[in-house]
């Protein structure tokens, strides 16, 4: 019977480590783009150029293979503003000649940390380049070509590993930045969680089957914003401090911090009184490092307590929603209205020239949350086009 039993605990291990085992790639790449006299991309101000580096940016590659299923993703977690189309589709170029359908658009994430501290010029769209002064091909080759070194890093170190993941709380890591919004929502949802703004961490460990870490993907719902339009040095901010902590502390492991539902969450805690926020530290590098310290702090915790471990198969899916031809339910039609059930194009209202608390934009006297026209802008829009039809209709 002892025979037995011993018998049946091997093939329920057997079992069990075919169920939670994966193969497990991780890779690091620099992609700091050219840190002298090119505007910043995430505050729209022409004169936030770069003039030096804080920190260097990276990007930081996690292949998770299902070795029954022969299936896999790779998610890559860079310390730019937001990934742009066009270094999406260079990327998956570059990895279509490289891998031959081993990485396509249906398993490859690409997720940006939303640094607003590093070069622009990327995007090949004038909404977002024109502030740049255009497209600047060495940052966009250079974060393209890191991106695939990253999974080129990944790829090739692939081994047998597991995959465990658990959750904390972030203690002053970042406060609502436009409260009187959030009151808009209704009262019924408000009351499902504990404030304004999502105050938990959560965090993936990727181990060896020694059991030794490899490395670490966290997500924090805060802006990396401590360093603002006034900053001229290339860098991670509050996020990317927190990398370079713990990275520092462990022994050659990876960890990237990425960004999730950070909405209106800034990291500048201290209200100016004239709608502005700013950061606790005496300069905004050091409010930078503050909040990142707190962040480093929640993930070092994280690697030293309880984790549940990852099980099931990888699969990954994605899908095209034309968000501009959109049908709506349950919406109250007024008159003939063409769009009282359905979307339409995006337009950029006159209050995104407001810019936020953490920055404010153009001097055109506009104000978030004001529906008054302004005059300034209507007397700019009347000299460039005039407002199409389909606008005034949706």
């Amino acid at each position: 019977m002892k025979f037995r039993s011993d018998f049946c605990l091997c093939i329920l291990a057997f079992l069990m480590n075919r169920l939670t085992a994966y193969n497990i790639g991780i890779g690091k790449t620099d992609i700091t783009g050219p840190a002298a006299e090119i505007v910043m991309m995430g505050f729209a101000d022409v004169n936030e150029t770069t003039a030096g580096v804080l920190n260097r940016l990276y990007a930081r590659a996690f292949v998770i293979e299902d070795p029954d299923a022969n299936s896999r993703i790779v998610f890559v977690n860079f310390d730019v503003m937001s990934v742009m189309q066009l270094v999406h589709q260079e990327v998956l170029l570059q990895l279509a000649d490289k891998y031959e359908g081993v990485y396509t658009d249906q398993n490859v994430i690409l997720h940006a940390t939303h640094t607003h501290a590093g070069p622009g010029g990327t995007a090949g769209y004038n909404l977002y380049d024109i502030t740049i002064s255009g497209f600047v091909p060495e940052n966009f080759d250079k974060i393209v070509s890191g991106i695939v070194e990253a999974i080129d890093a990944a790829h090739n170190s692939l081994e047998r590993g597991v995959i465990r993941w658990n959750k904390g709380e972030v203690v002053k890591g970042g406060k609502n930045r436009s409260p009187s919004a959030y009151l808009a929502n209704p009262a019924s949802e408000r009351a499902l969680y504990n404030g304004d703004v999502d105050t938990t961490m959560r965090a993936l460990h990727f181990l060896g089957e020694e059991g030794k870490l490899r490395g670490v993907l966290a997500f924090y719902p805060v802006h990396p914003t401590s360093l603002t339009w006034k900053n001229h040095l290339i860098s991670g901010d509050n996020k990317g401090y927190a990398e370079f902590l713990l990275e520092d502390e462990l022994d050659n492991v990876i960890v990237g911090i990425g960004i999730s539902n950070a909405a209106d969450v800034s990291p500048n805690l201290i209200d100016n009184g004239d709608g502005t926020y700013r950061g606790e530290g005496n300069t905004t590098i050091q409010s930078a490092e503050i909040v990142g310290k707190r962040q480093y702090d929640a993930l070092s915790a994280l690697l030293n307590t309880e984790s549940e471990l990852i099980q099931g198969s990888i699969v990954a899916k994605l899908s095209y929603v034309d968000f501009s031809n959109v049908s709506l339910t349950e919406t109250n039609v007024m008159g003939n209205d063409s769009y009282a059930n359905r979307t339409c194009r995006a337009v950029v209202g006159q209050n995104f020239a407001a810019g936020t608390e953490d920055g404010r934009g153009t001097e055109a006297n506009v104000t978030e949350g004001d529906l008054r026209p302004n005059e300034q802008l209507v007397s700019l829009g009347a000299l460039l086009q005039e407002t199409p039809k389909w606008v005034k209709d949706c």
